[in-house]
């Protein structure tokens, strides 16, 4: 099965990337104000009877799991720095389904479509109809 997932490139000033804080893994992992802002922009995909867990920290950033019934989604924000910079941060953004360590969802379960576009068009709506942030790339 194809991996079912879509990215964005971002570049924006509005989230932290200069102050490395003493709870990161490493020194890029920037993204928590950036988690924290994005995932109330999600909060009506819960009246459609998603689940938005709380973001957690990766080495590359931060993210949070989406879920609805079968299915599971890994919303990622990388920053795409070497460290910090003065320079607008430039971020991708990236929606992943997910079938967890299940090796027969991973195998035999076919993903939904449609609920991985709800997804994804939530959060791409989100980012580009917000001021301040420039897509960079598709």
């Amino acid at each position: 099965m194809a991996a079912l997932q879509d990215s964005l490139t971002i570049e924006t000033d509005l989230f932290e990337h200069r102050a490395v804080k003493p709870h990161f893994i490493n020194d890029c992992c920037f993204g928590e104000d950036f988690a924290a802002w994005l995932r109330p922009k999600l909060t009506d995909l819960v009246s459609e009877g998603f689940d938005i867990e709380e973001p957690i920290q990766e080495d590359y950033g931060w993210g949070f799991w989406v879920r609805r019934d079968n299915e599971s989604f890994w919303i990622a924000l990388s920053y795409c720095g070497v460290g910090p910079t003065d320079e607008p941060a430039q971020w991708v953004v990236s929606i992943a389904y997910d079938a967890g360590l299940n090796l027969l969802r991973r195998f035999l379960h076919k993903p939904d479509i449609t609920t991985f576009s709800v997804v994804r068009d939530r959060v791409f709506a989100a980012l580009k109809s917000t001021d301040g942030i420039s897509v960079i790339q598709q």
